[in-house]
């Protein structure tokens, strides 16, 4: 079972003719997991055929224009759609008023239900399989970080013993679930039919927009992959410090003190046509560093990264 990423968006502020605007979305077992929504999201959704019929969970950073405002025009495709399962928001609190009132000034009447929870500082949403976690960092008043984590597994079921000891196979699932079954008199504990091999859970930083901080280090720390704005070169720290940006050079800091398996580059100034000096800028610190791309994917499985196209 892989993870998908695919960058929907890399440009800051505003689009250019070969960048949208932000937007990561996450394919994992038929669930859409985003983080953030820029304007022409849907378009570059559409492009990649990934669908709008699955479980679908929307993540915020902020309430900044070129983060949400492809939001909306979702809510209405999925209305036009006929959309009956349940979208998940989570944002910060302001956005909650901000999307009711745009469905009542459009009369926008969905027909699925739409939950929304208020995020903060170290906020942990958990479901089955993994959880992400918040934590506020330095943009603006409400502004995100998000961590996604699977949860590890304890170890694989030992198939040759279960063969061995003659245990009909409708109930190996139970025990490789941590179930003890009972037949014909003789119990049979799970312990034994699993091989205590630990399997960590893959997980994915993505910072959204924010001045480096110190809490990023450590919430960041062995991540598999670090997906870190790099809005200006280091030459331009000044901008980036009036605008709470981060340059390349410091995000590639962030990842080695953090020992993450790999950096992604993304949200560049539009004043960058090439963006390659900001991946030789974070090269220099962090070899393993890699740029985003618009409609490019990074496949993610349980070993280590394999990377497609320029990723």
């Amino acid at each position: 079972m892989e993870i998908e990423l695919y960058f929907l968006g890399t440009s800051a502020g505003v689009p250019t003719p070969h960048r949208n605007v932000t937007s990561i979305v996450m394919r994992r077992k038929g669930e859409l997991i985003f983080f953030d929504m820029g304007e022409g999201t849907q378009r570059q959704l559409f492009k990649l055929g990934l669908g709008l019929g699955k479980v679908i969970k929307i993540f915020f950073t902020h309430i900044h224009g070129d983060h949400i405002l492809g939001f909306f025009p979702l809510l209405q495709t999925l209305t036009l759609f006929k959309r009956t399962k349940e979208l998940f928001i989570f944002g910060p609190p302001k956005l909650k008023s901000l999307i009711d009132y745009f469905l009542s000034f459009l009369e926008v009447n969905l027909p699925f239900e739409m939950s929304f929870t208020e995020v903060y500082d170290g906020a942990i949403f958990e479901f089955d399989e993994y959880y992400i976690k918040a934590i506020k960092n330095s943009h603006t008043s409400w502004s995100f970080s998000y961590r996604f984590q699977e949860y590890g597994r304890s170890g694989k079921f030992n198939v040759k013993k279960a063969l061995e000891d003659k245990v009909p196979r409708h109930l190996w699932k139970d025990l490789a679930g941590g179930k003890d079954v009972v037949i014909n008199g003789k119990t049979f504990k799970s312990k034994d039919y699993i091989i205590p091999v630990s399997i960590r859970g893959r997980s994915i930083v993505v910072s959204g927009d924010t001045s480096p901080f110190k809490r990023m280090i450590s919430f960041s720390k062995d991540c598999d992959v670090l997906i870190h704005e790099a809005t200006f070169l280091h030459e331009l720290k000044e901008r980036s410090l009036e605008t709470l940006h981060t340059t390349a050079l410091e995000a590639a800091k962030i990842a080695k003190e953090a020992n993450v398996k790999i950096l992604i580059l993304t949200h560049f100034s539009a004043r960058y046509e090439d963006p390659n000096p900001l991946l030789e800028e974070a090269r220099r610190i962090f070899p393993s560093t890699f740029l985003a791309e618009d409609l490019q994917n990074l496949t993610i499985p349980y070993v280590k990264p394999i990377f497609y196209d320029k990723l």
